[in-house]
């Protein structure tokens, strides 16, 4: 089980996509929030709490972006293109990719579980064909 968690961490670095953060993390630099497209993201959040069987509301979650065709740093992690943070309850997309589904239902799945890490039931199991991993 370790060396899946760790293989699963090396291709979620390998595709930029970030595991969360501390809960004391400032918002990304140059972070602008957004309001998520209600019908898509409303749907890419049903589909994700389907997958876990847990009836979580997307309301509270903030989202942003981070203008231009990159990554960016978050925390310790540099050139993600998404991050949920714990502590402010919060997505933040690279622009270039908030409208590519596998990644936002990826970080969408971390706040729907609370969690930073990428469980394989989640992530592989239940919810692998709806998320990037």
């Amino acid at each position: 089980m370790r060396r899946l968690n760790e293989l699963l961490a090396g291709i979620a670095l390998l595709f930029g996509i970030g595991c969360g953060s501390d809960v004391t993390d400032p918002l990304p630099k140059g972070a602008i929030a957004m309001d998520p497209p209600p019908v898509i993201y409303g749907v890419y959040w049903g589909e994700i709490s389907g997958c876990t069987g847990l009836g979580v509301s997307m309301d509270g979650i903030r989202f942003y972006y981070v203008p231009g065709d990159g990554g960016f740093s978050s925390g310790s992690s540099a050139d993600v293109v998404g991050v949920w943070q714990p502590g402010n309850n919060s997505i933040t997309l690279a622009e270039y990719v908030k409208d590519n589904p596998l990644v936002v239902r990826h970080e969408m799945l971390h706040a729907i579980l609370r969690r930073t890490d990428h469980p394989p039931e989640y992530f592989v199991d239940r919810c692998g064909v709806l998320v990037t991993h």
